[in-house]
């Protein structure tokens, strides 16, 4: 059974389901949501390409299936659609039933943020995917302060990230226990949440962080 393919079609059915919904009218956001989502895929699906090749994951072919992409199953491809879609989708009920506030975070403090995830990074250079999911954050959130930094002040924005974290433990926690995805332990730091390694939440964060990004970008535009 392709057990990551299904997992990404069950994620993503509901949210697609109900963005016709009258109330919450989510298709009307499709020509923003989807371009953010494409080419925030893009760059993390070449990535995954590099990085597997590298070896500092693999798949489990039972529960993942065969590669069809550059050594990345089918279900692999699919994630960088369909989660994102549904956190965006959760996003879009927030912004249209809760009430928006300002966190007023100071931008030394997010600026400081970034400058220790650049440094955690540069620190790690020797475990391949630490290094890469802590500079993908110090980008993420260099570009958001850069570009648009109200939206790291938006009290939906953290709603979002929360939603997507809770939401991550429970998918992530599932890829990592079967095990769907392996891990090289030379990458990795080695700490563990659960039978997550730490890297992943940085890697959520930034990949979910960019997504939000484009497309508040691209409706503002």
């Amino acid at each position: 059974m392709n057990f990551y393919l299904v997992l990404n079609l069950v994620s993503v059915l509901f949210p697609l389901i109900f963005s016709f919904h009258p109330r919450i009218a989510f298709n009307k956001e499709w020509r923003f949501v989807f371009p953010a989502i494409g080419i925030t895929a893009c760059i993390y699906i070449v990535w995954d390409i590099l990085v597997t090749a590298h070896g500092h994951w693999s798949f489990n072919p039972i529960y993942a299936g065969d590669s069809v992409l550059g050594g990345l199953p089918l279900g692999e491809v699919l994630f960088f659609f369909c989660i994102p879609y549904a956190c965006l989708f959760v996003y879009g009920i927030f912004r249209k039933f809760l009430k928006e506030k300002n966190f007023s975070i100071p931008s030394f403090v997010l600026w400081g943020m970034a400058v220790i995830f650049l440094l955690a990074g540069l620190l790690n250079r020797y475990r391949g995917y630490t290094m890469l999911a802590f500079l993908s954050c110090a980008a993420f959130l260099g570009l958001a302060l850069t570009v648009k930094p109200s939206l790291l002040q938006s009290s939906h924005t953290w709603a979002y990230f929360l939603f997507s974290f809770l939401a991550f433990l429970v998918v992530n926690g599932i890829l990592t226990g079967f095990p769907v995805v392996l891990y090289n332990p030379n990458a990795i730091l080695g700490y563990r949440i659960i039978t997550i390694p730490v890297e992943d939440f940085f890697y959520n964060f930034s990949f979910l962080g960019f997504n939000l990004f484009l497309y508040r970008w691209l409706a503002e535009r």
